[in-house]
């Protein structure tokens, strides 16, 4: 949704542990800002540090390798290397960033963030904010799930919604992502019965 709750586009996703720890792969059809096609593609290490990722947006294509200290690989065919320390994190429009966010932190903080630009993929820092919550329990247009609670407030914009993450899926992001439809797959959080 566009984070005011109009439709705007649509994810498909497929999220599993994986040889590295955890990956998560997305076809994504959006209107905004034109319509277009991307693909998302995240994988994370045992301690949910972002080991790779690629987003190809039609327009623009990036590649992204954590080594050491930085993120390293190509954007649109150019070499590019960004610094990400130990405590940074990597953000996109897509939930499964925010839920390796939250599945990284150990409660409330304020973090350090490669925001990548919608579609043009260019990083840039920026400050972010997830509050906990706690657990609780969250009606999804396909069933309720038992979630942990956060707060999410871009600090730079001050731009805030709740979301709720069940296990390692963002099961509700307030006006921005929707559950429309759910296979929880072997490893997948369960709706409640």
């Amino acid at each position: 949704m566009d984070g005011d709750g109009h439709a705007v586009g649509s994810e498909d996703f497929r999220c599993a542990p994986g040889p590295m720890g955890w990956r998560y792969f997305a076809n994504i059809r959006t209107s905004d800002p034109v319509p277009h096609d991307e693909i998302v593609d995240l994988a994370v290490d045992a301690g949910w540090r972002p080991a790779r990722t690629r987003i190809a947006t039609g327009s623009h294509e990036l590649l992204l390798v954590r080594e050491g200290d930085a993120l390293a690989g190509f954007r649109d065919g150019e070499p590019l290397e960004v610094a990400f320390g130990p405590e940074t994190h990597l953000d996109y429009l897509s939930p499964a960033y925010n839920a390796v966010t939250t599945m990284r932190l150990a409660g409330s903080g304020e973090i350090e963030v490669v925001y990548l630009d919608p579609v043009t993929v260019e990083p840039r820092p920026e400050r972010q904010r997830y509050e906990d919550l706690g657990d609780g329990e969250v009606d999804t247009p396909v069933g309720r799930f038992s979630a942990r609670r956060w707060v999410f407030t871009a600090l730079g914009s001050g731009w805030t919604r709740e979301l709720w993450v069940a296990g390692d899926v963002v099961v509700r992001f307030d006006r921005l992502y929707e559950l429309e439809w759910y296979e929880a797959g072997a490893s997948g959080p369960r709706p409640l019965a």
